[in-house]
């Protein structure tokens, strides 16, 4: 016998189940039921023959279909509940394949060409960095092509930023010099391969001491109102002087330009002559005829701009006593700075 709610096994004449504690309605309609036709039994009658040993299974014959089939059903163990149907309309996202592309190919190859370069150059760090930018771009590609419509006006950008930096980088002239650093023992030396300039670092920071191209004349400087190249404290030194026979002056270089050397005519005159050393200025065939000395700095190098020297150089040979000189400014050489 079963409980009608719960299905639990129940002992026999027992009202009520101890699992859900409701009332055994089934024993009770079991005992209220009788078939039609059959007599009524007296009360105080015993069990007749026939439901001796089978009076349990007359019983559960005798029940109702319905509460029975109830009964047994609660019994079987309960089945999967079924799979959600599939929305006919959306599918389940598939993960993007990461392929190569038109997309990738290009900023790849591009990477490369920047990393060669770097490696080149001497793994400079601008060829490094740009060839980074363009492997991620690379990768964002292979990752998420078809780009979206965000995506794609992003990396077109970008590359093309980065190939204007690859451009300028590439141009010297607007990116900036790019020094090679060498050493001979403790002198320092840095060399620019664009300018064909070679420095060298002493006092004060770096000093031009070569130059790949020979020196021109520095334009306007030997004009009369030019002021760029100024010689101040000019001196003619004798031969058993400390500086040995040499003309000297200070000079000053506010030009643009790194002065080589600066080349004067030396004029000699009689201090009995009533002309000599008048304004400073010899005349027309003296000028013409008088010695070049080329001044150069003392010290050795070039005279830097913004730089003051003193330059020297030979002078033809010693003054008399009676003698007194003059100088014509012929003009500077140098590199454009």
């Amino acid at each position: 016998m079963y409980c009608a709610e719960c299905a639990f096994s129940l002992p026999a004449g027992a009202k009520f189940c101890p699992r859900c504690s409701k009332r055994n309605v089934l024993d009770e309609a079991a005992s209220r039921s009788t078939p039609e036709g059959a007599p009524p039994q007296d009360e105080g009658a015993g069990p007749t023959p026939e439901a001796g040993a089978d009076s349990d299974a007359s019983a559960a014959a005798d029940l109702p279909s319905e509460p029975h089939r109830f009964v047994w059903e609660a019994l079987e163990p309960e089945s999967p509940p079924p799979a959600p149907l599939k929305s006919s309309g959306a599918e389940e996202p598939k993960p993007r394949p990461r392929y190569a592309n038109a997309g990738s190919i290009t900023l790849g190859a591009f990477a490369l060409v920047c990393l060669a370069l770097g490696a080149i150059q001497g793994f400079v760090p601008i060829f490094l960095i740009e060839g980074a930018a363009f492997g991620g771009l690379a990768w964002l590609c292979a990752a998420r092509w078809p780009l979206s419509a965000l995506l794609h006006p992003i990396v077109l950008v970008s590359s093309l930023l980065i190939a204007v930096l690859v451009g300028v980088a590439l141009d010297q002239d607007t990116f900036g010099p790019r020094y090679r650093y060498l050493s001979q023992g403790s002198v320092q030396y840095r060399v620019d391969e664009k300018a064909g300039r070679t420095d060298r670092l002493g006092d004060g920071g770096w000093h031009p001491v070569a130059f790949d191209s020979e020196a021109r004349k520095v334009p306007g400087a030997d004009t009369l109102f030019d002021h760029s190249i100024v010689l101040t404290q000019g001196g003619w030194t004798a031969t058993l002087s400390p500086l040995g026979g040499k003309i000297c002056f200070a000079v000053t270089n506010s030009s643009d330009y790194v002065v080589e050397r600066v080349e004067i005519v030396a004029h000699i005159q009689k201090k009995s002559d009533p002309e000599a050393g008048k304004d400073g200025a010899p005349d027309f065939y003296s000028a013409a005829t008088g010695p070049q000395v080329v001044l150069k700095n003392y010290g050795g190098g070039f005279i830097d701009a913004g730089e003051t020297r003193l330059a020297c150089g030979s002078a033809p040979r010693d003054l008399s006593a009676d003698e007194t000189w003059s100088y014509t400014y012929a003009g500077a050489y140098g590199w454009k700075r």
